[in-house]
């Protein structure tokens, strides 16, 4: 309440907390009747993806440097079952590999539109990931519990981005009904 009076006090109370004050019950507006009710959160394709490529660019940055530093420790990333004289070498090789991936996922998390001739890469990546694993497990190569975790957790990140990149795609019939946006329009036209 004293805060409430501060604010009164300088002239800068806002409508909210008038009504607030006010002993009257607040009503929501009523809803147009021919707008479908929408559902109370609702997290957008592009927010997702971003989401999604951070999450990747984090699995990728541990994998990486687990690899390349901590060879006795690569169990769980996809160098996990190489074992041997030059499998290490191998393994740091592919954490290389990796460590310079992870900053890409980054910048495409965050600026997906300024790099977006780059938005290819998690989706090859995963694919190749999830393909050659599946390969070495099916052709024994690779034991499977050796090979289960990279191909599960790039088989997630691969459904995932497939999903998300669909769902924000707008359908051309809608396109076409909706005509051109505001976006689109040169600024004397919008």
């Amino acid at each position: 309440m004293a805060s409430i009076w501060r604010r009164q006090r300088r002239g800068r109370i806002s409508e909210t907390e008038t009504t607030a004050m006010s002993d009257e019950p607040s009503t929501p507006p009523p809803a147009a009747p021919d707008e479908p009710a929408r559902p109370a959160a609702v997290i957008s394709a592009q927010g997702s993806l971003r989401l999604l490529l951070v999450l990747l660019a984090i699995w990728t940055l541990f994998s990486g440097l687990a690899l390349t530093f901590f060879q006795e420790a690569t169990a769980a990333t996809i160098g996990g079952g190489l074992e041997g004289g030059e499998s290490s070498a191998a393994q740091r090789l592919l954490g290389v590999h990796l460590l310079v991936l992870a900053p890409l996922y980054g910048l495409l998390a965050w600026e997906p539109r300024r790099y977006r001739l780059l938005l290819w890469v998690p989706y090859a990546a995963q694919g190749g990931v999830v393909a050659a694993a599946a390969y070495d497990i099916i052709a024994g190569d690779r034991d499977f519990q050796d090979g289960a975790l990279p191909l599960v957790v790039a088989a997630i990140f691969l459904v995932l981005l497939v999903y998300v990149w669909t769902a924000g795609r707008v359908p051309e019939a809608l396109e076409e009904e909706a005509g051109p946006s505001d976006e689109s329009l040169p600024p004397e036209q919008a």
